[in-house]
């Protein structure tokens, strides 16, 4: 139990060096809150061009749902914690190695995880601060009506995607001692997902091929079980079918993650290039 206190003090350690950190540069702090309407707006464009307006009976008898914007939305909004684990999780070690502060970190007496983990705690909570000021901002502008009777198994299916995009994080992080150029591994992951995955359209707009891919995604259950909450669209899958397989795949990538992330670090430390630019 000690331990555990010593390891969540650590983390909660790096979460308030990142927080103080981001307040120095204020108008970057700023900019990072105004920047996902910004990435939004296209998608809104782009339908409203294509549907000839906000409304769609053909989305409608696809999904159950025939408001493109709510939609599409609630897409992009569970998306945004992609960003978590592609970009700040996975940039996290190479910050320190452009402050020139890894080496100090990893000799501390905590494991080497736990410091992807702080990275972690502080990138959820900025992530869910953006999201929770572009939710009431959408919402209210667009004047969109959710279902919130079943708010407390959003909140589940959100948490199993989270951390199993945070096995992906770590995995990013681990590639990033090695392979210097960590972004190269984060646009492709992210591109990749980001397309695979349902956010503007329904899943069976895809080709097969894809969607079968797209099937083995944290974020595919994570968008249609939020979707499926929040809106009613329907889905070919149970809720308890997503969440069980959103429990597989949070182990899977979480183990497979965490094994990368100890076979970069020791390779860091036996080739002595884990603080080299």
């Amino acid at each position: 139990m000690t331990r555990i206190i010593h390891y969540l003090r650590a983390i909660n350690a790096e979460n308030i060096k990142e927080w103080r950190i981001e307040l120095k540069y204020k108008p970057d702090f700023v900019r990072q809150f105004f920047e996902p309407f910004i990435y939004l707006l296209p998608y809104f464009l782009y339908g409203v061009a294509l549907l000839g307006g906000r409304f769609s009976e053909h989305l409608r008898s696809l999904t159950g749902v025939g408001d493109m914007i709510a939609y599409t939305f609630i897409g992009y909004l569970i998306m945004g914690f992609l960003n978590t684990a592609c970009w700040a999780m996975g940039a996290s070690l190479r910050k320190e190695q452009w402050y020139g502060t890894l080496d100090t970190i990893f000799v501390a007496p905590v494991p080497r995880w736990v410091y992807v983990a702080g990275m972690a705690a502080h990138s959820t909570c900025h992530q869910g601060l953006i999201m929770f000021i572009q939710a009431i901002v959408i919402t209210a502008f667009f004047a969109i009506a959710f279902k919130t009777a079943s708010i407390f198994m959003v909140l589940i299916i959100v948490a199993l995607m989270l951390l199993a995009l945070y096995g992906l994080g770590v995995l990013v992080a681990g590639l990033t001692i090695g392979l210097k150029q960590w972004w190269v591994v984060s646009e492709t992951l992210s591109t990749m997902i980001t397309v695979v995955t349902p956010i503007a359209y329904p899943l069976a707009v895809l080709p097969i091929f894809i969607r079968k891919i797209s099937l083995l995604l944290p974020t595919t259950y994570g968008v249609m079980g939020v979707r499926h909450l929040l809106l009613g669209e329907h889905l070919a899958l149970d809720l308890g079918t997503i969440v069980v397989r959103l429990a597989v795949i949070l182990l899977v990538w979480c183990t497979f993650g965490m094994g990368i992330f100890m076979l970069m670090d020791r390779y860091g430390r036996k080739k002595g290039i884990l603080s080299l630019y």
